[in-house]
């Protein structure tokens, strides 16, 4: 049942999808109402959104603010390019790690 849901979310989406694991930072308002700003990675990224996980876990509909550098080396001298988004929070899954598994809908983006 799970792999034929798979399917029918994968066959709705309307971009492509990297899965790359791209270093980021998201801030907004978690359930308990505080400010965070936590380091995480991107596991998948599109032109529409992107999934992470975090340590936290925040509000469906929630307003967060993405940053991400779209580079996995470890050389920080080599100028990359870097993403900044606004979005909501899509749906949230907690994982068996502990962490929560987030989708974001990016509302406005830009890559400089």
């Amino acid at each position: 049942m799970k792999e034929r849901l798979k399917e029918r979310l994968k066959e709705r989406r309307s971009s492509a999808r990297i899965d790359t694991a791209y270093p980021a930072t998201l801030r907004g308002v978690d359930v308990n109402d505080q400010p965070f700003k936590e380091e995480t990675v991107l596991q998948n990224l599109s032109v529409r959104g992107s999934y992470l996980r975090l340590k936290r876990t925040v509000r469906e509909g929630a307003q967060v603010s993405l940053s991400a550098r779209l580079y996995t080396a470890e050389n920080t001298d080599t100028p990359v390019l870097r993403l900044s988004a606004r979005g909501t929070v899509l749906r949230v899954e907690p994982q068996g790690d502990g962490t929560y598994g987030v989708a974001v809908e990016f509302l406005r983006h830009r890559i400089f």
